[in-house]
């Protein structure tokens, strides 16, 4: 019974967390949660390196004003 209470327990949790919250917010969390677990393997130096590439291409290889 202690093992079926335990493997439900993180469902009670977020259940809650959605009762409080409201179900959009708690849809944007989880939104949130999937965005940064997309950019979670590389590190810092790495992402911006990879976002100011990106932002360079975009704008046409000219770099944005400081």
């Amino acid at each position: 019974m202690f093992l079926i209470k335990l493997v439900f327990s993180p469902l009670r949790i977020a259940l809650f967390l959605v009762r409080l919250v409201g179900y959009s917010r708690f849809g944007l969390f989880l939104v949130g949660v999937a965005i940064g677990l997309l950019f979670a393997p590389s590190t810092g130096r790495e992402l911006r390196q990879e976002l100011a590439d990106r932002i360079e291409a975009l704008t046409g290889g000219t770099p944005a004003p400081a």
